[in-house]
């Protein structure tokens, strides 16, 4: 079975859980107000992240991709005094409840300034507090591990063993709640499908395939002789993949605003053996689905196998 999904925004309902608050604004208010602050704009989170999962659910979409922004300053010093989680306890319980009942599986992207392979302390420091934020979200909604926090190797630093062998060093120092949470994506510029995969085999941790990244950079590799070792090193869990089109021949690494049916087909064909989830990342979000949908109906495809 083939899932798709959509990452953080729903251009369809409006209503999306990545209201924001800036740190320039909160430091205008008192103490009191300032929390105050942060509380309403986690409450509107709250109260979207419900709104667009009963969405989902009424489309059969049960795959999204949770905004970062979702708690609010949660990794700044402003925050350091608000306990988020216990005052919203209930609301993580509820929404949590709501997820597991209806099958709906919750990922999350870090920020790109997150980076563990980085040779300074600093983003190393701010990189494991921030992949701690995601895994601690998804700890008191009570996901299991399916719920995985996808991250980029990072740089290359001029020596790629050397970066790859800092990440390998850099992932021991995490949390263990993270540690089982934390997948690897290959990127469009630096590491490999293939290098990304031995690194994911070398230290234990799943890869997350992305084959318009490999399609823009690659070592020619045909990732389909790949592909059981890919899936192999998520174990017991669903494997999880991110499908994009080309904006264009001349900016290719760019998404378009839609998926090129075609390609999806081709792409899918060769999962056919495997059960696994794509998020699907174009500039029209969950409408860009339903839109495949609709593509492949016209085509005679049995869009029931992606609905489910």
């Amino acid at each position: 079975m083939i899932r798709m999904g959509y990452a953080c925004i729903s251009v369809k309902t409006k209503n999306n859980p990545n209201k924001k608050t800036t740190v320039a604004q909160v430091n205008k208010l008192d103490p009191q107000a300032r929390l105050k602050k942060l509380r309403q704009v986690m409450q509107v989170n709250f109260f979207n992240l419900m709104d667009l999962l009963a969405y989902n659910v009424e489309n059969n979409i049960f795959l999204y991709r949770l905004p970062s922004e979702f708690v609010p300053l949660a990794t700044h010093p402003v925050a350091s005094e608000w306990d988020w989680a216990k005052e919203f306890a209930w609301d993580f319980q509820k929404a949590g409840d709501y997820i597991r009942n209806h099958g709906i599986r919750l990922t999350a992207h870090p920020g790109h300034y997150s980076i563990l392979n980085s040779d300074k302390p600093s983003v190393l420091e701010s990189t494991i507090a921030d992949f701690s934020y995601h895994a601690k979200v998804f700890d008191l909604l009570g996901l299991d591990d399916n719920s995985v926090l996808v991250t980029h190797v990072g740089g290359v630093y001029e020596d790629k063993a050397t970066s790859l062998d800092r990440f390998a060093s850099n992932f021991e120092q995490l949390p263990e709640n993270v540690k089982r949470r934390l997948v690897i994506e290959n990127d469009d510029m630096s590491f490999t499908m293939r290098e990304v995969l031995e690194l994911c085999e070398r230290i234990g941790v799943p890869m997350v395939l992305d084959i318009h990244h490999h399609n823009c950079h690659s070592d020619g590799e045909d990732w389909t002789e790949y592909l059981p070792r890919i899936i192999q090193t998520w174990g017991e869990r669903t494997p999880k993949m991110h499908m994009s089109s080309p904006k264009s021949a001349n900016d290719f690494r760019a998404h378009a605003d839609n998926i090129d049916p075609e390609t999806f087909l081709t792409f899918v064909s060769a999962l056919a053996d495997y059960n696994v989830d794509i998020i699907l990342e174009c500039k029209n979000k969950d409408d860009a689905l339903l839109t495949l949908r609709r593509e492949l109906k016209k085509k005679g495809v049995a869009v029931e196998a992606f609905a489910n």
